[in-house]
This record gives C-alpha cells, structure tokens and sequence, in this order.
C-alpha cells in the first residue's frame, strides 16, 4: 500500500447536535473538538417512555429539516418543511422566521437541567421558552433546547481515550535516544561537561533540544504545551470530541448504489474530511499530523496565525446506525437505494469485534495538546502511526 500526504478536503461544525451540518473553510480546534461543535441538543418527552430523551437523526430524523449557519456570535437556525409528507407526520407545513442562538450565552439566569448522552451525564442549562417555543411550533411537540455550559460529559470505554504521551521535548514526543545524544556530541557539550560536570551537561542538553524541539515542529516550549488533564471530556459530542472520514471510502460507499447515484459525505456527520490514501485505510490510523504554515481566518472573520502543525490521536471507530438512511429534505427514511445505505454499509463493514452488528465508517479523534489550533481546507494532511490491528470498541452503554 502506498502512503501519501493527503490534504484537508471539507471541514464541518454542528452547533446545535443532530441538525444539518455548516460546512466550513477553516476551524479553531481544541480539546473538545471544533469551536462551537455541538454545545447544544434538543430533549423531548415525545417517543419517550419515561423523562425526555435527546434528540438525534436515528430516533428523530425530522432533525434533518433544519439547517444551521454561523452569524457573528449567534447561530441562526432555519426550518424548511419537508418536501413531501409521507404519512401522518406532526411538522409544520410553514416555516418560522430564522431563530438566533447566541453561541456563548450567560448561564447565571438560565435553569439547569440533566443530560445524559450513551450513558454519559452532564449537568447543562436550558435556553428557555423563546426557543423551546420556536422548535415545538416547527415539531409540534415539547421539545427543549439544552446548553452544555460548564457541563462535562466522561469519555466512557478506555479504549477511546487518548493514551497519556510520552516524555516531549518542544511539545513533542522524544522517541529516539539521537534527539538527546546530539547535543551532548556538540562541541558545546563536552565545553559544559568539562566545566560544570554531569548536572551541567544534563541542564544543557534539555535547553539545547527544547530549542531543537521549537525550531523543528513550530510548537514552542513545553509549557506551551501542557501535560495531559486528569481525564479527556466532552460537550454534546457523542463518543470524543472530532469525526475524521476518507474521501476514498466515501467513494466506495457510493460505489455500491446504482450508476450516478452518491451517497454525500454530510451524511456520514464528519468534523474533519480527508483524501490521498486507499479506501478504509483509516481504519488503522493512530496519529495524524495536519501541516500549515499559512495564516488563516478563525471562522468568524478574523484571522490567526495557526500553528505550523498539530496531531490527532485517533483512538476508536465510528459505528453508524440508522442516520445514514435519512433523507435530509423528507425528513424520514429515505426511499429506494438511499434508504438501504446502512445494510449496503453493512456487508462488509463490521469489522471492529466491540460492536459486531453495526458498521464502521471513519474514526473518533482527540487533539494531541492543550491550545487551540486552526485547520483549513488545503493542510496537508499526514499519517505518522498506524496500529498493526484494528482498535475494538469499548464504550459500556453502545
């Protein structure tokens, strides 16, 4: 098999969980995934035997009639009725005006409210009746719209956290014996051992490979960087903070319906889309390195001098469920071919042994650090570990 750079092909963000997706230019990324990504979700008591319940594509996939887009501070959230009823349905045949959403709102006045997502709590906040309001005339049952705040989801399973780092040097790991042996050999070395002894030698050697370290990744010094929290967690996400899919297995994926007929890759819900390497390679993916140089807007108009590269540690597959069959302008199941996505997924795709009967399509991922970073469509794009087997999915509750 051949291993190419690959480059960033699309880039999504979805403020609000199981509404469509805002495809994007460029997106500051940290710790817990996309700026913005998911920090809010609908709840309803609506085909719930008991409390209230989220709101995805699998269970709702009304949620497809909604369309996001990103507005200074704000999200604004348009309704568009379905194309088509097909069959007794509660949804608005009109549409409201757009709904604004402020991205960052203050909490101190908003009452808080339990979530649990997969099994996964966090205390958020509910929005309020404006926009409770909103959603249930376009609905036509209670639903409520819920902020994540300060709420931090648990990432359950320990094969889908990231594995704690190695020892760095210059934010980076220090793999090879060479990275601290060179600057020992230097001339300047054996200066400081003959002076000041071993401990000398010793200090000398961190300075100079820090300086190395700096020059050669773009990433600073150590502390620029810090060592990793206690535990990784999440906002509305639903198993880690980043989705990254393959352009190639999204090809193959529509390689299986009739001539001219194309599964979308909004489909699949990815953060992150790549292209360069074979069809499903992703599946063996551990680290990924994303490369520019270039200045870069943050997506709200102002522009960032990004970091000269950054990683993401793939910990874990993606396993898909019923959201692949929805038709994003019905509202509902797909019809025909479009409508079998997931069984046509499933031949051949139920490879990871922790989920046996769902298929798998793309990967789960983390930032490798602590500050934000900025990807755009064009980085390059590059794979610096492979797992020799595919990882197994743990999560207790899926």
């Amino acid at each position: 098999m051949n291993f190419v750079t690959m480059k960033v092909t699309e880039l999504y963000v979805y403020p609000v969980k199981g509404l469509r997706g805002i495809p994007v230019l460029t997106a500051t990324i940290g710790p817990q995934g996309v700026r913005h990504d998911r920090h809010f979700m609908l709840m309803t008591s609506h085909r719930c035997k008991t409390g209230f319940t989220k709101m995805q594509l699998a269970g709702f996939p009304e949620c497809a009639l909604f369309s996001q887009e990103l507005d200074g501070d704000s999200v604004v959230v348009r309704y568009h009725p379905p194309d088509a009823l097909q069959g007794p349905t509660t949804m608005s045949p009109v549409a409201p005006p757009p709904l604004r959403i402020p991205l960052d709102p203050s909490v101190a006045e908003l009452a808080t409210w339990p979530t649990n997502l997969h099994g996964s709590p966090a205390t958020g906040c509910r929005m309020g009746e404006t926009y409770d309001a909103w959603f249930r005339a376009c609905f036509g049952f209670d639903v409520l719209l819920v902020y994540i705040g300060s709420g931090q989801r648990p990432v359950l399973g320990e094969t889908l956290k990231p594995k704690k780092r190695e020892s760095r040097v210059g934010g980076r790991p220090n793999r090879h014996l060479s990275a601290w042996l060179l600057p020992a050999l230097l001339p300047g070395g054996w200066l400081v051992l003959l002076l000041g002894g071993w401990l000398a030698l010793l200090a000398y050697v961190a300075a100079v490979t820090g300086v190395l370290g700096a020059r050669l990744h773009g990433s600073g010094s150590p502390t620029d960087d810090p060592a990793d929290p206690a535990d990784p967690w999440l906002t509305f996400t639903d198993c880690a903070p980043l989705l990254v899919t393959s352009e190639a297995s999204g090809a193959n994926m529509s390689a299986r319906m009739s001539a001219g007929m194309a599964v979308p890759m909004y489909k699949f819900r990815p953060n992150i889309v790549v292209d360069g390497e074979a069809a499903w390679s992703e599946d063996f993916w551990a680290e990924l390195q994303i490369t520019s140089s270039d200045e870069a807007a943050d997506g709200q108009g102002n522009h960032v001098d990004k970091a000269r590269d950054f990683r993401l540690l793939l910990t874990s597959n993606c396993a898909r469920c019923t959201s692949l069959n929805v038709d994003y302008g019905t509202g509902a199941p797909a019809a025909g071919e479009l409508g079998e996505v997931l069984k046509r997924l499933s031949k051949d795709r139920r490879v990871d042994t922790g989920i046996k009967y769902s298929p798998v399509f793309g990967r789960y991922a983390f930032l490798d650090g602590s500050r934000d970073v900025v990807v755009a469509v064009g980085d390059s794009v590059d794979v610096v570990r492979r797992n020799k087997e595919r990882t197994v999915w743990d999560w207790p509750s899926l």
